[in-house]
């Protein structure tokens, strides 16, 4: 199993697989261990190679996931971010980390291999953002016989922007 076959380090090329072993670490996690809660700094970005993850929040299990996933994209873009959900391994898992703390400083001396990784990244972003989009557009249209109309257009035009 190669580090490159999981995003976000698809786009990263031959030359810079030194750097990325470096700047990455490895973790076992055993099945039962909870990553991390919502509300925890999010720290940096992992990509899951082996086992699966429950995303929990409220309570409800509302995604699980497998290898080739993604935890913490967004501490990458803002660095402000908290964790938006609870992360528990179903399984052992296997998993590489970048911290996203330093990306800033990774841009300017290994630009390369941080843009890789960043770009890597925005697909996962868009696909969440296209697919959460959906979901508000179905809620508003689930919710439009019951909401006045002046607050169901200003749903929407924030749905859209």
């Amino acid at each position: 199993m190669v580090i490159r076959d999981f995003c976000p380090f698809r786009l990263v090329v031959d030359e810079d697989l030194d750097q990325l072993h470096r700047e990455t670490a490895t973790d076992v996690v055993p099945a039962g261990l909870t990553l991390f809660e919502e509300g925890d700094p999010a720290g940096g970005v992992a990509a899951v190679l082996e086992g699966h993850v429950e995303v929990v929040t409220g309570g409800r299990v509302i995604a699980t996931l497998g290898p080739g996933s993604v935890l913490g994209e967004l501490s990458v873009f803002v660095p402000s971010a908290s964790r938006t959900a609870t992360a528990r391994a179903t399984t052992p898992v296997r998993m590489v980390t970048w911290r996203a703390a330093d990306v800033p400083t990774r841009l300017a001396r290994h630009e390369r291999l941080a843009t890789a990784i960043v770009a890597d990244m925005a697909f996962v972003l868009a696909d969440r953002l296209d697919r959460r989009t959906q979901d508000v557009v179905a809620l508003l249209r689930a919710a439009g016989s019951r909401l006045p109309v002046a607050d169901l257009e200003r749903f929407r035009s924030r749905a859209v922007e």
